[in-house]
């Protein structure tokens, strides 16, 4: 472990760094899971298991909070897992308030991190990919069933309690095809015909296009850019009219939904943040770069979303109404994003 790490995580581990150790991590040239686990001995024990087996067996902790973040966003959740499905590499966790999508692919190392804080010790399982970035975490609360944690975690303690993690490089983004070198009429079209939301990323596939490339070629019937401060706009009036929604955060390893209300919308410190018993949400506010309002239709009629992007054009967030499968989205949804003001519109003002 070097030594600018060990300094690191004694104070990561002591509860007095000065901000979070995905951060500090970065600020010195490191991954979040190297920072981690250069703590291995020291609050910290190394997890192996076979991550599809081990997860129907969370629900036996009871509640716990659950984070999933990516550059832009931190969601987080309180709840039990339960009605968890495998298939492959892709599971589905259904338990209403745990209600999460993971692409277990990503899944290639975690820890149990205990650290210090003005609250007392903060105890997690952390899940990092081969970068050494985080997909996602489960921490305790005063109601988790210390037992059954113990338990799981003395299951899964690795054989390899040495210091230190390798990671591989971050891949680097790949360039989007030239337009002219895409069947936007064909896109369109096919887009047009979606009978099903889920159908949305085999279209782009099927055409060679990237989800942000995709928006800026469908045209404004199916794909329109909106003001930066959508987000705000969208939170306060569902919260103001008590209109209940879905909230979409994730990184390639986790998806993580909210359903409900949002009541409490708090800006501080350059941050959006969510506020509720149950459900927080973090937005770094200068790291969202554009909001789409995107319409696409299913048998059930159009589904509207707003989707909000970064600097490199990636997806960090999806917003939609809630509604009942089979029924039709509420129309005070749609009528929120249609009010709207479009980018342009949103930037003379």
């Amino acid at each position: 472990m070097t030594s600018s790490l060990a300094a690191l995580w004694a104070d990561i581990a002591a509860g007095t760094a000065q901000g979070h150790a995905r951060d500090s991590a970065e600020a010195a040239g490191f991954r979040e899971g190297q920072l981690i686990a250069a703590g291995i001995g020291s609050g910290v024990i190394r997890l192996d298991g076979d991550w599809a087996q081990v997860l129907p067996r969370l629900e036996s902790l009871g509640e716990v909070k659950i984070l999933t973040r990516n550059d832009a966003i931190v969601h987080e959740k309180i709840g039990r897992f339960g009605n968890v499905s495998v298939s492959g590499t892709t599971a589905l966790v259904l338990n209403r308030e745990v209600d999460l999508r993971l692409f277990l692919g990503h899944w290639h190392h975690a820890f149990q991190v205990t650290t210090a804080s003005r609250h007392g010790p903060r105890t997690g399982i952390l899940f990092f990919d081969l970068h050494g970035d985080a997909v996602h975490k489960i921490y305790q609360t005063e109601a988790t069933d210390r037992a059954a944690w113990d338990a799981l975690v003395a299951g899964l303690a690795s054989h390899d309690q040495q210091p230190g993690l390798e990671v591989a490089p971050r891949p680097l983004p790949l360039a989007p095809r030239a337009a002219e070198a895409i069947d936007v009429a064909g896109l369109r079209t096919h887009w047009q015909a979606l009978k099903d939301v889920h159908h949305f990323h085999g279209m782009l596939q099927d055409f060679g296009v990237d989800r942000f490339q995709a928006l800026r070629l469908a045209g404004p019937e199916l794909a329109r850019e909106v003001g930066a401060d959508a987000l705000r706009r969208v939170l306060e009036t569902a919260g103001a009219q008590d209109m209940p929604i879905m909230v979409f955060v994730g990184n390639p390893g986790c998806i993580q939904i909210h359903t409900g209300a949002v009541k409490r919308i708090v800006e501080m410190d350059g941050w959006l943040n969510v506020m509720d018993p149950g459900f927080t949400l973090h937005v770094k506010s200068d790291l969202l770069a554009s909001a789409w309002v995107v319409r696409k239709p299913t048998r059930e009629g159009d589904i509207t979303a707003l989707e909000l992007y970064d600097h490199h054009h990636r997806n960090v967030a999806i917003l939609v109404g809630e509604r009942e499968r089979g029924q039709p989205e509420r129309q005070d949804w749609r009528d929120l994003l249609a009010a709207l003001p479009a980018a342009q519109q949103a930037r003379a003002a």
